[in-house]
């Protein structure tokens, strides 16, 4: 029949086979250290690595007393000690029993400081460029994992204010993040009044793609001002240099996004009270004007000024009554005069003179070669008419 182990057996058979292992004991391992971390217990724990693996060390505090120099990130070490697990978690580690320091700094360090270096000389990094941040935004963006608690800490914060989320979801850590999240930076141009960058603490491997040149180039052609807050207080990352503000944690990231609330109420509620002040001093005013008013102008003066307002009327009434007929009369005598010589000018008139004229049933005749011979026209005269036929006709060239 099949064995089956509980794990806690599994990991003591495996941390058996492991430190029965005589190639695995007093042995040498160099690498870079990342994820120092000083334990109050006077333990230290860190992750060695090279470019392809890491692995987890513990350096006991009664082996770490006589060390000689402090565990920093980014140095190479060579490392003398045992290899075991650490059976309540499974995890295989390297017990440090003996550390020194080897030459230069390691790789992933010395990666960093070209990648900053390069984007500082192209003034990514400049002071100048830094843009402040909107005090009162109505839109947001964040660009992080929706799953991760740092998202949770933004939206717990910014709270009630009164602003728009937009959220551009990013993979934020392992292969591929760094292109997601130059992408999720892209996609808030135009859309936001300040973004978010962020996500919560992890190592210095989980948090590298913030190290990356296409996040730093997608934050710096960012159209709005940019919040990085990525991990923890102590982890710097090449998107926080070039960022236009970096802030210790996502949580500090939406307090400086936002005003604070009471902040807010407390100011509106000083905009009030001055509103309310100026206008009773203005009511105070000109209620003092109002009562200076009544008081210089007796009933007696205002009687005065109607009568003589009064006899003003009367007299501009008389001069408009005049004025008015004489514009009559003057327009009354152009239309007389525009009549006469409309009169003399009329069909009327020119008939009256001994004209006549001729019509058949095609219209006016204006030549003679309009009428046939034999035809019947009709004469329209000043008085009356004649019906006419012709018994012949002598055309203008004839004529002459």
């Amino acid at each position: 029949m099949t064995q089956v182990f509980t794990v806690t057996e599994l990991n003591e058979r495996i941390r058996d086979r492991l430190e029965n292992d005589p190639r695995l004991h007093d042995l040498w391992a160099q690498g870079e250290i990342s994820n120092v971390v000083n334990h109050r217990s006077g333990h230290r724990y860190f992750t060695l690595k090279d470019r392809d693996s890491q692995l987890s060390c513990v350096l006991f505090k009664n082996q770490g007393s006589s060390l000689g120099f402090e565990l920093e990130n980014g140095q190479n070490i060579l490392v003398f000690g045992d290899v075991g697990v650490y059976r309540p978690q499974g995890r295989v580690q390297l017990v440090a029993r003996g550390i020194k320091r080897d030459k230069g700094l390691g790789f992933r360090h010395l990666q960093f400081e070209a990648l900053k270096k390069k984007l500082d000389l192209e003034g990514l990094f400049a002071v100048e460029r830094k843009r402040a941040l909107p005090k009162y935004p109505s839109r947001i963006g964040i660009v992080t994992s929706p799953q991760g608690a740092a998202l949770r800490d933004v939206l717990r914060i910014i709270g009630a204010y009164p602003v728009q989320i937009i959220l551009s979801p990013a993979q934020v850590q392992g292969e591929g993040a760094e292109e997601s999240i130059a992408l999720a930076v892209r996609a808030l141009c135009g859309r936001a009044d300040v973004v978010i960058v962020c996500r919560g603490g992890g190592s210095v491997e989980d948090l590298w793609c913030f190290n990356s040149e296409v996040v730093a180039r997608a934050i710096f052609e960012c159209d709005s001002p940019v919040i990085s807050a990525i991990g923890h207080e102590t982890d710097v990352t090449i998107a926080d240099f070039v960022a236009d503000v970096r802030a210790p944690t996502p949580t500090a990231a939406a307090k400086m996004a936002v005003p604070e609330m009471e902040e807010l109420k407390s100011w509106l509620k000083q905009v009030e009270i001055r509103m309310v002040r100026a206008l009773w001093s203005d009511l105070e005013r000109k209620g003092e004007r109002l009562e200076y008013l009544s008081r210089s102008i007796s009933a007696r003066k205002m009687y005065s000024l109607a009568a003589e307002a009064r006899q003003r009327l009367d007299f501009l009434g008389e001069r408009l009554g005049g004025a008015a007929a004489g514009k009559l009369e003057g327009l009354m005598g152009r239309l007389d005069l525009a009549e006469g010589r409309l009169e003399a000018v009329s069909p009327q008139a020119t008939l009256s003179r001994g004209y006549a004229l001729a019509r058949s049933r095609r219209g006016l005749l204006l030549r003679s070669e309009d009428a046939e011979p034999g035809e019947v026209v009709e004469l329209i005269l000043a008085k009356g008419r004649l019906l006419c036929r012709v018994l012949g006709r002598e055309d203008e060239e004839e004529s002459h």
